[in-house]
């Protein structure tokens, strides 16, 4: 992103500047690998309780941290890496999105609804980046 593309880089400076930017990050549409990135991570981690116990736990564990790691690099390079979209259609997607991942990790015994569970996953937050897509873009 260059400073002529980001709001609040163009203008003179506020005392109250960074409120500015990360209320502008979270009204300007993400780029398109951060919501593909974020969806692929999220449905591989809702798959892993099909693996063996410590095997899926361990690899859940380094699948969470990346997830974090890449949000967080990402939010960095648009400079406001704790920035949250303030879409509430967005963050209610998201929420259903964590709570199908949550269920796929309870149903450890039952692979159907592991699977079950990890579509609604990766299905919610595919849903949740539409929705905050096409609510962000001008």
């Amino acid at each position: 992103m260059s400073a002529g593309s980001i709001p609040w880089k163009t203008g003179g400076g506020s005392p109250d500047c960074s409120f500015h930017a990360k209320d502008a990050i979270r009204s300007l549409p993400w780029p398109w690998w951060l919501y593909t990135g974020n969806g692929i991570l999220l449905g591989a981690a809702a798959l892993l309780p099909l693996l063996d116990s410590p095997v899926g736990s361990a690899l859940f564990t380094a699948l969470m941290l990346a997830l974090c790691v890449f949000n967080y690099w990402a939010g960095s390079r648009m400079e406001a890496p704790y920035a949250v979209p303030r879409s509430r259609v967005f963050l209610a997607c998201i929420a259903l999105s964590a709570a199908f991942l949550a269920s796929s990790i309870l149903a450890t015994d039952t692979p159907w609804l592991v699977c079950i569970c990890a579509a609604g996953t990766a299905g919610s937050y595919a849903l949740a980046s539409v929705l905050h897509y096409r609510g962000t873009r001008r």
